[in-house]
This record gives C-alpha cells, structure tokens and sequence, in this order.
C-alpha cells in the first residue's frame, strides 16, 4: 500500500472508531532510522498478537520471542509521524532526535500463523461488541462523568481512545451536550470510576464489565490514568474474547 494511502486509512481508524481496526499497532521511537526500530517493531508484535486474539497474556509468554525474532518479516508496511510535526527543528536538532510514532499494520496471514502455534486464533473484528463506556472522574473536588465532547476531560478521553484502539474495541463514550449518540444493539457495559489517589502516587481505576448475563471487576492503582484506561481496555478485551478473569 502506498504510504500516503496508509497514514489516511490509520488515521480515518483511530479518529472515527466506527469498527475496531485490528493487526494495527503503534509504538514511540526516538528518530526514524535504525537504532530503535527493532525494538519498537518487537513490541508491537507483542501488542498485535493480544490484539488480535484477545488474551494479554502473550506480553509475557516466553515463546513468543522465538517464533517474533525476526518482526520486520511480519509486517505489510510501516509509517513514521512526527509528535511535534508543528514544532520547528531547533538548535543542532535533526529528524533522528524527535519523537515518533511507529506505527505497523501486519500481515493478517503471518500473524495468524503466530498464534496458531501458540495454541491460540484470531478474534475477527466484526465478532466484537461494541463497549458502552461509563466512567466517573475524580481529582481533588473535582469530579465528573467521562464523556465525548466535555471539555474538562480531553486528555483522559484521548487516552480511552488510545487504549480502545491499542486493543481493538470499538468504545463508545456518552455525551456531556445533551447529543444522543447511539450505542448500537449487543453492546457489553465498562462501568467504573477513575481518581487521583496522593497515597498511592498516582490514579485508582476500579472496572466492571456486565456480559453473558455476569458481571466481573478488577482495579488497578498507582498508575498513569494512561495506564489505568489500558487495564480497563485490557480486561474488556480478556473477558469478552473468554481468555479468563482480569487481575
């Protein structure tokens, strides 16, 4: 695929999440030649084999080294994008001292080669529910529902974003204007709350997911709200594709 044709069709997947986008992923890297290419391209094989089957525990199986030591043969094409594309070069910076983002769609058929070895399968993207998202944010006195289009909540709403995508849900998020936006038929529920905890130097998730007619929940603290809505995300994603309980 050509490049330009690429970057459209991954930004048009992350903006809209009108489906989850799968055999996608993403990671940072400091300049765009050789010197953190590898290791970037190794985790995001990591991240496409949770994200395609579904289970989070191939981050840290040991087989998958062996059958991953050579990514750049997993992979369909590649792009580069610049984290300060509106930021000059400055002073003696060149392109390979910038941040940026890796990211790498896969070769379905290689992957899914992976995981059959593995003892695992693919999860299709159209056998996914949507995620029906309600979360309540708390930071010193103040506090709030996350929503689509608050104003007070956009960076926590991007980084459930970030996650949704990094795991291959589609998550729907309810408005703070008063819009009706629609949640579709078979959609599954995250409840939760998400607050700043001093004691804990850092963010306290709590999560329940109701689907199948039971309801499961798991919490996480001391993190990045980053990371909180990445064990949510996470925990939906086991549940759902019935690769047990998160912890």
């Amino acid at each position: 695929m050509h490049r330009l044709a690429l970057v459209l069709l991954l930004l048009t997947g992350s903006v809209a999440y009108a489906q989850p986008v799968i055999y996608r992923a993403q990671s940072y890297t400091t300049g765009t030649d050789d010197r953190d290419r590898a290791a970037a391209l190794a985790r995001c094989v990591r991240d496409v084999l949770v994200q395609v089957s579904g289970d989070p525990a191939l981050l840290k199986d040991s087989r998958v080294a062996g059958l991953t030591a050579e990514p750049e043969t997993l992979v369909s094409d590649y792009v580069y994008l610049d984290r300060m594309t509106d930021v000059p070069h400055h002073d003696e910076q060149g392109s390979r001292d910038r941040p940026y983002d890796l990211i790498v769609r896969f070769d379905p058929l290689r992957i899914d080669a992976i995981l059959a070895r593995l003892g695992e399968r693919p999860w299709p993207a159209q056998d996914r529910p949507t995620v029906d998202v309600r979360i309540m944010l708390t930071q010193g006195t103040d506090s709030g529902l996350l929503t689509a289009d608050g104003v007070f909540d956009e960076r926590q709403r991007r980084a459930l974003l970030a996650a949704a995508d990094k795991y291959g849900l589609h998550v729907v998020l309810p408005s703070g204007q008063g819009r009706v936006i629609p949640v579709g038929a078979g959609a599954v529920q995250l409840r939760g709350t998400l607050a700043w905890k001093p004691e804990a130097f850092g963010w306290a998730g709590e999560w329940r997911l109701a689907s199948h007619g039971r309801e499961r929940a798991w919490s996480i603290e001391g993190v990045s709200y980053d990371e909180a809505f990445r064990s949510a995300l996470r925990g939906a994603l086991q549940i759902l594709s019935d690769h047990g309980e998160p912890r």
